[in-house]
């Protein structure tokens, strides 16, 4: 019988993250788990903040269109100043060429008419870095998420692996019992009890190393959410979901469309591109205006009288020889584009790569799922079988033990697979880019 389970986020609902008490224990949906760590996450923090300053970054292009404004003011003092006499109605005055005391005051406005297209190339490669950088953070959520996932299927695993094995002591101890009675009656020897006390030591010793993993993997899963250390949590397996198709041709599609890693590198390949193009206007003209006014001393024929005074000035610029240094500029940014086209490539490549090992780990799962069920009736008849028949004398206790242990085998196997084989789906939505916070 075919058992088909997937898990997605998506069908779950978007989950509500529990109030934190460290007095309590919470119980955790993956749901609320994915939320909480893409919420917290100091990358998440960190990305956010590195779109912020890529948008920041974009803002500081575009001030260069929009008109400067600088204010100036200054004072010199000139001892001596060169003075010149002349004889005036039979007598001499002396005129100074300038103020010993100088006063200038005056605002100044810069405007960029026009670069030629280079201040729009410029602004171009700061659009694509936000996009870059808003696909990164995609990246990191997405990688955050499955993060999650991972430590939450281990966490749930450990403790399937707990209730079977303590499902089997308890089988262990009621088998001890009746053991007991028959050494009081008899028909066994204090071997059988024996056997089965030192199966029960064994079984225990499990049980308590399965401990000492949960505790270590509740404290990852309390890393990635941001829960504080020494809050209890427990898991609960999710619902079912809906299956990815599992035509890899289909699955490469939707990873070329969703896949972080393959938008990133698209990314990071056009900016390269736009910088090829930002790099070949770098010597293009720029035609800019100037005004300066203000208030000054110094004018004739009164020196030390403050005059209102203006200049403009239209300022063409044409770089003619810069010894090659655009040219290398130019050359350097067409290798980082024959770069970044290279990893596009191997990302793409990569991507196929994770579709094509989840999607058999998927199909192997499954198929060792399915023959767990048939192993586990087996098992579980043979136990019955041998249990019967040793009550009645016709079996001994070690085939009691073997049989039992081949429950308890199967079971355990069941578990890991089950888990295994969801786990697997989630790579699987992981290799194809699904969203799951």
């Amino acid at each position: 019988m075919k058992k088909t389970i997937q898990l997605l986020l998506c069908v779950l609902g978007a989950g509500v993250a529990p109030a934190v008490n460290a007095q309590t224990t919470d119980t955790l949906t993956l749901s609320q788990a994915i939320h909480m760590a893409v919420t917290t996450s100091p990358t998440m923090q960190a990305a956010a903040a590195a779109v912020d300053a890529s948008r920041a970054h974009l803002k500081e292009i575009d001030s260069y269109i929009y008109p400067q404004l600088n204010a100036d003011a200054n004072y010199t003092r000139i001892d001596p100043v060169i003075t010149i006499d002349f004889p005036i109605n039979g007598h001499t005055e002396s005129f100074s060429t300038m103020p010993n005391d100088n006063y200038n005051g005056n605002l100044n406005v810069q405007q960029l008419i026009t670069a030629f297209g280079r201040e729009g190339a410029n602004e171009r490669v700061a659009e694509s870095g936000i996009k870059s950088a808003e696909d990164n953070l995609q990246l990191y959520q997405s990688a955050v998420a499955y993060q999650t996932v991972q430590a939450y299927y281990a966490l749930l695993s450990t403790e399937e692996g707990l209730r079977v094995e303590e499902s089997q002591l308890k089988v262990l101890r009621d088998n001890l019992k009746i053991a007991k009675e028959r050494l009081q009656q008899g028909t066994v020897t204090a071997l059988d009890t024996l056997n089965i006390s030192v199966r029960i030591s064994t079984i225990e010793s499990q049980i308590s190393d399965l401990n000492s993993t949960r505790i270590k993997q509740e404290a990852g899963l309390r890393r990635v959410i941001g829960y504080p250390a020494g809050q209890r949590i427990t898991v609960k397996r999710p619902v079912q979901g809906v299956t990815l198709p599992e035509q890899e041709d289909t699955l490469e599609s939707l990873a070329e469309l969703h896949r972080s890693e393959i938008q990133v590198a698209k990314d990071a390949e056009n900016t390269a591109r736009l910088q090829v193009d930002a790099a070949r206007l770098t010597n293009n003209p720029t035609l800019s205006a100037n005004v300066t006014g203000g208030v000054k001393d110094g004018y004739l024929p009164d020196l030390t009288q403050p005059k209102l005074n203006w200049a403009g000035t239209v300022a063409f610029h044409w770089p003619l020889f810069d010894g090659g240094r655009v040219s290398s500029q130019v050359d350097q940014a067409e290798a980082n584009y024959r770069a970044a086209q290279a990893r596009t490539q191997d990302a793409i490549r990569g991507v196929r790569s994770d579709i094509e090992q989840a999607l058999a780990d998927v199909q192997a799962n499954r198929s060792r799922l399915e023959l767990t069920t048939t192993q586990i009736e087996q098992a579980q008849q043979a136990y019955d079988v041998a249990l019967v028949r040793y009550r009645n004398g016709a079996a001994t206790n070690l085939d009691v033990l073997t049989a039992q242990q081949q429950v308890e085998q199967a079971n355990l196997q069941r578990a890991q697979l089950m888990y295994s084989y969801e786990l697997s789906q989630y790579n699987l939505n992981k290799a194809v880019g699904t969203t799951i916070w």
